[in-house]
């Protein structure tokens, strides 16, 4: 997705697709964003506390899957929406012209260098989410009541969709993510 700059509190969400971050700008922010980043942090952002929702990188292929096909019209299979997130020359930076770009944009290792996750102050799970926007809100100072989720697509836990040589090769694409954000590999 894009680095947001909220407001009131002030402070920039790294919004990682499939984290509950529109969830985020739309009801804990009431829509005070601007100035949208792809890519890279704002120099005029320094010193804003900076944060990232982060989720298991096997539950977010699968959410993004979902998402795609109750809502998006993506029409393939589970095997075909993995070859389009595996092929690195279909560009995932924004510019999203054609179906496949938006497919990658969505489902790029959330570890990647475009969400500029090392600029983030604090890491929240989507995992636990309502506790994790309890703590965001004491963090930042805003009253927090239960807020619905946007984009919300049904489907099942991962194991029920991602077996054998496609469960290695999405294994090996988000290595790092497991690896650095701290979800054990199955």
């Amino acid at each position: 997705m894009a680095n947001f700059r909220l407001h009131d509190p002030d402070c920039v969400m790294i919004h990682i697709h499939k984290t509950g971050g529109t969830t985020i700008r739309r009801h804990l922010w009431q829509g005070r964003f601007s100035g949208r980043a792809f890519g890279e942090t704002r120099p005029e952002w320094q010193g804003l506390y900076t944060f990232a929702f982060v989720r298991h990188p096997l539950d977010r292929f699968v959410s993004a899957y979902s998402y795609f096909s109750q809502q998006r019209g993506f029409d393939g299979t589970i095997e075909d929406f993995a070859e389009i997130t595996l092929n690195t020359t279909i560009d995932h930076t924004g510019t999203r012209s054609s179906k496949a770009e938006i497919i990658r944009h969505h489902t790029i290792q959330q570890t990647h260098r475009f969400y500029c996750l090392n600029s983030a102050d604090d890491l929240y799970r989507f995992e636990d989410f309502d506790n994790e926007i309890a703590r965001l809100a004491v963090k930042t100072g805003l009253k927090y009541k239960k807020i619905p989720h946007a984009n919300r697509s049904e489907h099942g836990l991962w194991q029920d969709h991602i077996t054998g040589p496609l469960l290695d090769q999405l294994c090996a694409f988000y290595a790092r993510d497991f690896a650095e954000l701290g979800y054990p590999a199955p």
